[in-house]
């Protein structure tokens, strides 16, 4: 396994004592697909990135629409509704075309694509291209093991296809491909070993996430419960928790709460059956999305411990953000987070063996025990996750492509 490094970049901006200053303001274009609910991973990271690149100016495309409330200042650019993506590849006509014009008119110094499979990914590289502007491509976790065989066999023989069309056509094309996880890093330098890749991990606003909290939300002593987070999707092991929760030694009033959009209908209907089947089908509340985040950061705050068991993940926001409000989390080495167990959280294999065996070990924990956890989960997130850290990390990145 290749050594879990972050990016460390000479920066062409400090000068001989070390002081750093950023010259003049740089132009950096995101280009996505969408920028929705729908896919609110990707969505919150390139917000993320955003925000902790205040110093550059910034700008969005996407097709259609975004229901996800932007950074400030950021200038959102979509395709009309004539252009609206469609079909397996989502094409969209229109979207390159669109890409080159706000490359000229707004003199973008960089582009950084957002996703791997779809139309408008490969229309913004051209478009970047053509013009000789740099390209970074974060493909959000797209190209590890368990993700090129989903969803079926023949989506796995579709994606490999698609990887041998598009080789020399975009992934070695683009100046840098970017990591968020050494195991990220790993997967690309086995599809791409030409190119060049660095590794930032995904972030999150401590000073935002604290805004009108207090520093620490008393857990209900007679009202415990799991939290789980995300999207009804067969990537995040819904069901393996749902059966783990099930089987593991839990106290009688211990509840399972389940917070997240159906985006798939297909597995949705698969986790209804796994509640009613449980022996703990009247401890389990399947809530559906929540949206705002107070809210979301007060059942973050009141849960024992959030638990998710994903296959396949790069950097969970979910996970940071439970650390974040002092709740300790499980999840599995999947999600890239090496370091988990050097804070408070607990680190599992995506089994229902192994997630039911960690209910039972958390379930135990002292009131002591699950603070101190939650303590050590925060001051991890300040030191490695957090967007003091890898704020600079993103400027210089982009800096060193100019």
């Amino acid at each position: 396994m290749m050594t879990p490094v972050l990016v460390s970049l000479p920066c062409r901006s400090c000068g001989m004592d070390g002081t750093r200053h950023w010259p003049r303001t740089m132009n950096i274009l995101h280009a996505t697909e969408r920028h929705t609910r729908v896919t609110a991973g990707i969505a919150f990271a390139v917000n993320g990135i955003i925000s902790q690149t205040s110093d550059a100016a910034q700008n969005l495309l996407t097709v259609g629409d975004t229901d996800i409330v932007l950074p400030p200042t950021t200038n959102h650019y979509f395709s009309n509704k004539s252009t609206k993506s469609s079909g397996p590849w989502r094409y969209a006509p229109g979207y390159g075309q669109l890409c080159e014009r706000i490359i000229l008119d707004q003199k973008i110094e960089a582009v950084h694509i957002h996703g791997a499979w779809t139309h408008p990914i490969f229309a913004a590289h051209r478009a970047a291209f053509r013009l000789g502007i740099p390209t970074i491509l974060t493909n959000h976790g797209q190209f590890t093991a368990w993700a090129l065989r989903q969803p079926n066999m023949i989506g796995a023989v579709k994606k490999r296809f698609y990887l041998a069309l598009m080789t020399d056509r975009l992934f070695h094309r683009v100046s840098l491909l970017h990591a968020i996880t050494p195991l990220d890093r790993e997967s690309l330098h086995r599809l791409f070993p030409r190119s060049r890749i660095e590794v930032i991990p995904n972030s999150i606003d401590l000073a935002r996430l604290d805004e009108g909290q207090t520093p620490e939300m008393v857990r209900p002593a007679n009202d415990p419960y799991a939290l789980f987070v995300g999207r009804l999707h067969p990537v995040k092991g819904l069901i393996l928790l749902i059966e783990a929760f099930g089987r593991a030694k839990l106290p009688a009033n211990y509840r399972l709460i389940i917070v997240g959009p159906e985006e798939d209908p297909t597995y949705a209907t698969l986790v209804r059956k796994a509640i009613v089947e449980s022996p703990r089908a009247s401890r389990i509340e399947l809530r559906g999305p929540v949206w705002d985040s107070a809210e979301k950061y007060a059942l973050m705050r009141g849960a024992w411990v959030t638990v998710i068991p994903s296959h396949t993940e790069v950097i969970s926001l979910v996970n940071l953000e439970a650390s974040a409000c002092l709740t300790p989390t499980i999840t599995t080495p999947a999600t890239g987070l090496f370091d988990w167990e050097e804070g408070g959280g607990m680190l599992v294999q995506p089994t229902i063996s192994s997630i039911t065996e960690a209910l039972s070990i958390s379930a135990c924990w002292s009131d002591k025990e699950r603070h101190q956890r939650g303590q050590a989960s925060r001051k991890l997130v300040e030191r490695r996750y957090s967007t003091d850290a890898t704020g600079p990390l993103w400027m210089e990145l982009y800096r060193s492509l100019v």
